[in-house]
């Protein structure tokens, strides 16, 4: 029976219209509820709501790839909030149709990628929101506890109304994911949960692996829902399967949706099989020669039913990961346990045992009948951390994700900010862009008096003058370059030769200074200092804090092995504030043989420089220094042969070989007066400047002395005709008679 439930957000009557819509709703969804045996799964509730957009606590503007959304559903209101994630393999995705004749054509129309969203539910503990935006609206799935609700918009709704739906299913509507004569095929060596590391299903450290997969609709699919129809379904499967393998460090990417609309590409058999098929073959030949997925997997719409084969394990990344799905008229979300629950399969992970718990949860995704869920299991994790961690595990997990297979040729046209030397002087972009631009013009010409537009020695659109500083000194074993006045570029980077002593215990090599306690004092501030020689002792671990060495991509670590310990990861003491570090990147404060050792960790796939790691060429022994992360190089490798007398005395020798001056030396032999650097760094300003003369600076400053000069000969003359003339009349007494 459908119960129909009608929520609204504020008070007042329920329109009619919208009740006649669920109606029309529960019309629909009646023949397959009353559907016996496979697919055993119902709808028990349905409600209608009206998300209501928050703001973030304690933000006044939205932050960009974050959502968060209020509603109201199971009796309860909620607050989900959601952030961006990636589902789409970077580049265009790519889609195959078939045309008249049955032949694969490619094309890349436009599928929105920025629309997918993964996130929880506030005050529910482990709850999980997986939603798209795509078509405006909400539509996913919402996991809590053991309960789930698929949320969609309600069509032709003004009022941004959703319907809510609770998704139950009985255990046949999956039924066992494996076959009667099933066993594990133990490719890698036993699992050992005793040797194992540890680890949070939620929390623990590093970055994904990645999936790149090929999704395909087969015929009789898309009879059922057509082109757009069956991306757009697929998608939202594996929508949802890329959010449950976030709980296993691994990300599922979209690199590719083919349908066969004209027909399928060859007879299926009645009876499919994980290998040795015709549609094996096909798939290896068009699909994973080319494009080297690392799985691919079939929808079709009336077989097989999971229970009926097994896919093959450890074969992700391999011409054999291939999975058929039967879509069998089920929901997405019982598709998605499904898939996901195949692909932990191809990937390597058993089956849930007795003893194999999810938090949570009452089944797990790797349970032989795993319901509704979303979440692995302890045993899964266990599993995933062996896999990894064996160096025989595909290497594909961790490939870069930014591979580019071909470059698309195009010519030189202005307005690409590229700048054609054969037709173009300068090039500015867009017509806005120029237009504010006072160097160059729309038609990639340099404007009236102009001698460039852009580049380190270029100002005011004319090139810098000789002697301008264009690249500043970054630390004690680097130089400054200086224009020189004939162009509008800089001078290549030049510094002190390999092996200059920068301090007492140290030289300089490739630009920097070996110092370690100089290295500390950069990345925790100036009291640090390198650490006692036991906290290097942390790098004979296999762990992302201590090691020597990692392959890009590999998770396993490779502990230091004797004096190499030296070449590790950096250690430091005498910290004494927190440092500021670039995202992805923590600290360690361990307690060593007594010692307080710091340190920095390194992650996998990511783009961040490791400023953790002891820098090539630093001493780690009386005749030995770091090279490929091993005390293996001699000193003497270093080749420095500056002596004082190359220079007179008066200079340093660069990584050219040649001499930098001191400022009043004259370049190359330092041997006369001259305003100093080298012949490589440009030429250094002169000591003494010639300041010239402006004429228009000049003209006011004597219409200024000029008028001051007026104003005081109006005010003498002012004051010499208000002058009286004083006649002094001089009086003599006389005498009286």
């Amino acid at each position: 029976k459908l119960t129909v439930l009608v929520m609204r957000m504020g008070e007042g009557p329920v329109p009619v219209r919208a009740t006649l819509m669920l109606l029309g709703i529960g019309a629909l969804w009646a023949p397959a509820l009353c559907v016996r045996g496979r697919p055993s799964w119902r709808y028990s509730s349905s409600e209608v709501v009206v998300p209501k957009k928050e703001v973030q606590r304690g933000k006044s503007l939205q932050i960009p790839g974050k959502l968060s959304y209020s509603l109201r559903f199971g009796g309860q209101r909620h607050v989900m909030h959601l952030w961006r994630k990636y589902l789409l393999w970077p580049r265009q995705m790519a889609l195959m149709t078939q045309d008249d004749q049955g032949v694969l054509q490619l094309d890349y129309p436009y599928f929105p990628e920025d629309c997918y969203f993964l996130g929880y539910l506030e005050d529910v503990p482990l709850s999980m929101v997986t939603v798209n935006t795509c078509s405006g609206g909400l539509e996913g799935v919402m996991m809590l506890d053991d309960l789930a609700y698929e949320i969609s918009p309600l069509r032709e709704s003004n009022r941004f109304e959703h319907v809510v739906s609770q998704l139950v299913a009985d255990p046949d509507a999956i039924g066992p994911t494996y076959s009667l004569d099933h066993q594990e095929v133990p490719t890698l060596p036993e699992v050992n949960s005793s040797m194992d590391p540890r680890l949070s299903s939620k929390f623990y450290s590093g970055h994904a692996g990645t999936l790149k997969g090929i999704l395909m609709c087969s015929k009789s699919l898309y009879d059922k829902y057509n082109v757009s129809g069956c991306s757009g379904f697929l998608i939202r499967i594996f929508q949802v399967v890329d959010s449950f393998l976030h709980h296993i460090q691994f990300r599922y990417y979209l690199s590719m949706v083919v349908i066969y609309n004209w027909g399928d590409p060859v007879t299926l058999p009645k009876k499919l099989k994980t290998t040795g098929q015709t549609i094996h073959t096909y798939y290896y030949e068009q699909f994973y020669e080319e494009y080297k997925p690392a799985s691919g997997t079939l929808v079709i719409r009336e077989k097989p039913h999971e229970s009926e084969l097994d896919p093959i394990v450890y074969s992700t990344c391999t011409r054999q990961a291939i999975i058929f799905l039967g879509e069998l008229g089920r929901p997405p979300l019982l598709l998605a346990v499904i898939a996901a629950n195949q692909q932990g399969r191809m990937i390597g992970l058993y089956y849930d045992g007795s003893t194999c718990v999810c938090q949570r949860r009452a089944t797990c995704v790797m349970y032989r009948w795993p319901g509704i869920t979303d979440t692995f299991s302890n045993c899964s994790f266990v599993h995933v951390q062996h896999i990894v961690s064996n160096r025989g595990f595909p290497m594909c997990y961790f490939r870069e994700l930014y591979q580019i297979y071909n470059r698309t040729h195009s010519d030189f046209r202005c307005g690409d900010y590229e700048v054609d030397r054969r037709e173009e002087q300068c090039d500015c972009g867009t017509l806005k862009e120029c237009y504010y631009s006072k160097c160059c013009d729309t038609q990639c010409r340099f404007t009236a008096g102009s001698t460039c537009d852009r580049g380190q020695c270029c100002t005011n659109c004319t090139f810098s003058a000789s002697g301008t500083l264009c690249r500043t000194v970054l630390n004690v074993c680097d130089l400054p370059e200086f224009c020189t006045g004939g162009n509008n570029r800089c001078p290549e980077d030049t510094y002190l030769q390999d092996g200059t002593p920068c301090s007492e215990e140290s030289y300089c090599f490739l630009g920097n200074c070996t110092d370690r306690s100089m290295h500390c004092k950069e990345i925790f501030g100036g009291d640090a200092e390198n650490a006692d020689e036991a906290c290097y002792n942390i790098n004979f671990a296999r762990f992302r804090f201590g090691h020597c060495s990692r392959e890009a991509h590999r998770l396993v670590y490779k502990g230091c092995e004797g004096g190499d310990k030296m070449c590790g990861r950096l250690q430091c003491r005498n910290v004494t504030r927190l440092p500021l570090l670039q995202d992805h990147v923590s600290f360690h404060h361990s307690l060593i043989d007594g010692s307080n050792c710091f340190g920095l960790d390194e992650h996998r796939a990511t783009r961040s420089i490791d400023v953790g790691h002891v820098r090539s060429g630093t001493p780690c022994s009386s005749e030995k220094m770091c090279m490929n992360r091993q005390c293996s190089a001699p000193l003497a490798s270093l080749g420095y042969d500056c002596v004082p007398e190359k220079c007179n005395f008066k200079g340093v020798c660069n990584n050219r070989g040649s001499c930098h001056c001191h400022t009043g030396w004259r370049p190359p032999t330092c041997d006369r007066q001259g305003n100093g650097g080298s012949l490589e760094s440009g030429p250094h300003p002169s000591q003494f400047r010639e300041v010239g003369r402006n004429p228009e600076m000049i003209i006011y400053l004597r219409l200024l002395y000029g008028r001051i000069y007026l104003l005081i000969v109006a005010l003498l003359f002012a004051y010499a005709i208000n002058l009286k003339t004083i006649k002094t009349v001089k009086v003599e007494a006389e005498a009286a008679p």
